[in-house]
């Protein structure tokens, strides 16, 4: 079954990288969801940002950016996620990067491995981006990797 986009939604969907590491993209309510994330039965998108919220702290945390409020960025980067954010959301048409920007990063990254099993079955259709390397992308294009619905 075909999901819709959930548009105006702030949530959450996950990728892991080349090294198997995870990422976590926030959308902003507009930001690109891949296909295959969206039709994901175990786990709706709509509710990965509150099984996220369940893992325990990890890892410490570099931000990569100045934001007025970091906290949800560094609490998902000490729970082992490199954290991506749809940032055109909070941008002027012209200003649009159309891409994922890396806020924070984890000092100890995890893997699927270390998700607990209802999290790591949300990554049923496993939405690998094998091309790039959380650690070195500060800015990821998903509809380059991806087929997406959103962030147009």
């Amino acid at each position: 079954m075909e999901r819709p986009y959930p548009d105006g939604f702030d949530c959450v969907w996950l990728a892991t990288d080349r090294d198997g590491h995870v990422g976590a993209f926030v959308t902003g309510g507009t930001g690109p969801i891949p296909v295959q994330a969206l039709n994901n039965d175990p786990m709706p998108v709509e509710d990965i940002e509150e099984q996220v919220w369940k893992l325990p702290r990890v890892s410490g945390a570099r931000l990569l950016i100045t934001v007025v409020r970091p906290d949800d960025f560094v609490a998902f980067a000490e729970r082992g996620l490199f954290v991506y954010d749809w940032s055109d959301v909070h941008r002027i048409a012209r200003e649009w990067i159309h891409a994922y920007e890396l806020m924070a990063a984890p000092v100890c990254p995890i893997t699927r491995d270390a998700l607990p099993g209802e999290l790591s079955s949300s990554l049923g259709g496993l939405i690998r981006l094998d091309q790039v390397t959380f650690a070195e992308c500060l800015l990821l294009d998903v509809h380059a990797h991806e087929s997406c619905r959103g962030g147009e």
